[in-house]
């Protein structure tokens, strides 16, 4: 199948479950907060981050691993797949063990960072019901990041999907039963164990030839490749994984619950954005790296693109969060400010924008380049943070993100990649961002108008009305940034051109 077709597959399957997934979750987000409050849901929240951070290998990993296997796999060398695979392998178990050890030392001292509704041990038992799980997923890893490096990534996502799916459906179902609390935390570990144990059945059977020994048992070219990962992917988490750990630490759980609400929903969102940029591009991971190819053009295309999607969805974000929040959650608690929206979607256009410039880094790995950058990065993140939450509480939170990403983030990598990758100089990038950008914020003005003016009070008199109301500011901002970009953006023209040709194609085959 070719790298096109490959990833069409992967966007599809990516999107379609980016959808589904949190329409189910906003209707257990606001159970689970009505049936177990508000403490127990920031606790769980601040539980998750903590464990994101034990969890960090497995991030790194993935990056390294599908890395080194780009071009192995590309030409058919089995022995050199096998060598990197095996030396993978059993850094995997070394560090899985570590991960549940670790996991067994924080969860004796994280009670004491916020005042827990649970007992003491009632609170250690839930960190590790959480975070025993992941620990255990090491174990499996290995053939499940050969397939994706294999660009067949949608092979196993579709099932991975359909658990997480499954997964959340149960918890709907267990909450509308008002089964204790532990039941939620079971359904969550299967899904973990699920899901890794599936992928890991998955790709072995396509692979088989994985489980044979290889001819040099002592590769080290992962390892060696895993330490750079690991950095990058600190700086991610450090920058979008701390919020409800400072949020409890300051605030305590119950502000944690209210940001965390905020969070899924902008989170939720910003991930349909993202996945609707990364899962086709990612099939692309070995055009970078190919001289000969037009991979600049490429680049603009799912550049233009993914500023595209994010207008829409930023636009629509801002200006109906004020109003959907509260309606949603049925809690005056959670009412959002505008100048927290505002940061929100904003945050939302900067991470789907910089997709294609981290993907085309990650591809050459130039994130080898970028680790000071990425200590940097983390470090004003989380000095924000903790500086702007006492002064301005939950904005000031939302506010450190920006500022980390719009100048350290965005001052290095496009830069990075531009020198090393395109041997173009930079400004070509900032041109394109400044003018998408003010395209974003001129709809975006134009659709608070039109909102607060003709759909504001119909949208408050009801459920119905509110969703229609949405459906309808997001229909027109999707139809005029539609005109704008087709109109001024010739890649962007390209890229249709090219999903059309494989839906043509596609036609004619099965005719």
């Amino acid at each position: 199948m070719s790298r096109t077709k490959h990833s069409f597959y992967n966007f599809l399957v990516s999107t379609v479950s980016a959808l589904i997934l949190p329409l189910i979750g906003f209707i257990k987000v606001r159970l689970f907060v009505a049936l177990y409050g508000s403490a127990v849901n920031g606790l769980q929240l601040t539980i998750a981050q903590v464990i994101t951070f034990l969890n960090i290998c497995e991030l790194a990993y993935s990056l390294a691993f599908r890395q080194l296997l780009y071009k192995p796999l590309a030409e058919g060398n089995r022995e050199e797949v096998k060598n990197i695979y095996h030396g993978a392998v059993r850094i995997f178990r070394i560090t899985g063990a570590v991960c549940l050890a670790a996991s067994l030392l924080v969860a004796l001292v994280f009670p004491n960072l916020a005042e827990s509704p649970f007992s003491y041990w009632e609170t250690v038992g839930t960190f590790l019901l959480l975070a025993m799980p992941y620990g255990i997923s090491y174990f499996l890893f290995g053939p499940n990041f050969v397939i994706m490096a294999d660009q067949k990534e949608y092979r196993i996502n579709f099932w991975i999907q359909i658990i997480s799916i499954v997964r959340m459906a149960a918890m709907v179902a267990a909450i509308l039963m008002k089964m204790p609390f532990v039941v939620i935390l079971m359904i969550e570990a299967l899904n973990i164990l699920c899901a890794n144990t599936l992928s890991r059945m998955i790709a072995l059977k396509e692979y088989p030839w994985l489980k044979e020994k290889p001819g040099n048992p002592d590769d080290h070219s992962f390892q060696n490749k895993a330490g750079y990962a690991m950095v990058q992917r600190l700086s991610e988490l450090a920058t979008t994984q701390t919020d409800n750990i400072v949020v409890s630490g300051f605030m305590g759980y119950v502000m944690s619950s209210v940001y965390g609400t905020y969070s899924y929903l902008t989170d939720n969102i910003g991930k349909i954005t993202q996945t609707m940029v990364q899962s086709p591009m990612n099939s692309f991971g070995n055009l970078f790296n190919d001289r000969n190819a037009d991979s600049y053009g490429v680049f603009t295309e799912f550049f233009n693109f993914a500023t595209y999607v994010s207008t829409i969805v930023a636009c629509t974000i801002v200006n109906v969060m004020p109003q959907f929040v509260p309606v949603w959650m049925n809690d005056p608690l959670y009412t959002a400010s505008m100048s927290i929206c505002f940061f929100f979607g904003l945050n939302i256009f900067y991470m789907t924008m910089r997709q294609p410039v981290i993907i085309a880094r990650d591809a050459n790995g130039l994130y080898v380049n970028a680790k000071n950058n990425a200590w940097i990065l983390a470090g004003v993140k989380i000095l924000l943070s903790v500086l702007l939450v006492q002064k301005l509480g939950l904005l000031g939170v939302v506010l450190a993100t920006t500022c980390a990403y719009w100048t350290v983030d965005f001052s290095y990598n496009p830069v990075l990649v531009y020198r090393m990758v395109f041997h173009r100089p930079a400004k070509d990038y900032y041109f394109m961002v400044v003018s998408r950008l003010l395209i974003a914020f001129c709809i975006g003005g134009a659709g608070y108008l039109f909102w607060n003016t003709f759909l504001a009070s119909y949208a408050m008199q009801g459920r119905f009305s509110l969703i229609l109301s949405i459906l309808i500011l997001a229909g027109l901002t999707a139809v005029v940034t539609t005109i704008i970009y087709w109109m001024f953006y010739r890649s962007f023209r390209n890229l249709f051109s090219r999903v059309l040709g494989i839906l043509k194609r596609r036609r004619n085959k099965d005719a």
